[in-house]
């Protein structure tokens, strides 16, 4: 397939090249393509500094460039994308920080950079002022320092996962402002204290991983009362490390 051709299309608004057996970097051809609103570029083999020629597409509103070998930095002119809902970009060789200037991106409702393990820095405070943000997945990354408090008010947040990156401290009692959060995913990392009890308050979580931490202490009532609702939506799994106290009919699993 002569993909360098597609280049020739440049009125087009949506290409999917995905789960393909493409490698090599993006034809340069691809500037011409900055009208596209969605691309899917995952799961091939390409490889390069693909943000070099995906920089300019401020009319993006979905890129999903997952499961590649792309490199680099994330640009600060991600930020000119405004929008972009969805951005999937992990499980590639990226390096550095979450730029500031993505703060900008007020419509984005979905965010992935999981499997980047030279993805580092701060988790950024500005993901608390994303209010649409429903999928947040930061996993298997190197991120360092505490879990952002802001990161509770996002009200429409369904999936967040943090996991496996070297953060510390207290986990945020704010995270119990999360309504509408049925997936948390805390473990493998540094966190001490307690389990906020406010997390009593995620009415619609089925699960919560804690484990690998250094978290201790009784497991608050509020929590194991999630995991019998009756009709309501129960908490199905809770996995915690063992150094926390709680009961086999409350928490399904400690490591």
């Amino acid at each position: 397939t002569n993909v360098d051709a597609i280049g020739e299309y440049r009125h087009l608004e949506n290409l999917a090249l995905s789960k393909n057996a493409f490698q090599g970097s993006l034809p340069e051809s691809f500037r011409n393509l900055n009208k596209l609103k969605t691309l899917y570029l995952h799961t091939n083999a390409w490889t390069g500094q693909v943000f070099e020629i995906l920089k300019d597409f401020k009319d993006l509103e979905l890129l999903d460039i997952a499961f590649n070998q792309f490199e680099g930095t994330f640009p600060p002119e991600l930020g000119d994308m405004k929008n972009l809902t969805r951005f999937f970009a992990g499980h590639n060789r990226f390096e550095g920080e979450i730029p500031q200037q993505l703060s900008k991106c007020s419509n984005l409702k979905e965010f992935q950079v999981d499997g980047s393990h030279d993805v580092k820095g701060k988790i950024p405070t500005f993901f608390g002022r994303l209010e649409k943000l429903t999928f947040l997945k930061l996993d298997t990354c190197a991120f360092t320092g505490v879990l952002p408090s802001e990161i509770g008010n996002l009200k429409n947040l369904t999936f967040l996962d943090v996991s496996s990156n070297y953060l510390e401290g207290n986990i945020p009692t704010e995270l119990g402002g999360l309504e509408s959060l049925v997936t948390l995913g805390l473990a493998n990392n540094d966190f001490e204290g307690g389990v906020p009890s406010e997390f009593g308050n995620l009415k619609k979580l089925e699960k919560l991983y804690l484990t690998n931490t250094d978290l201790s202490g009784a497991m608050p009532q509020e929590v194991c009362d999630l995991r019998n609702r009756g009709n309501d939506t129960v908490l199905e799994l809770l996995q915690v490390p063992c150094d926390v106290e709680c009961d086999t009919e409350c928490c399904t699993m400690c490591s």
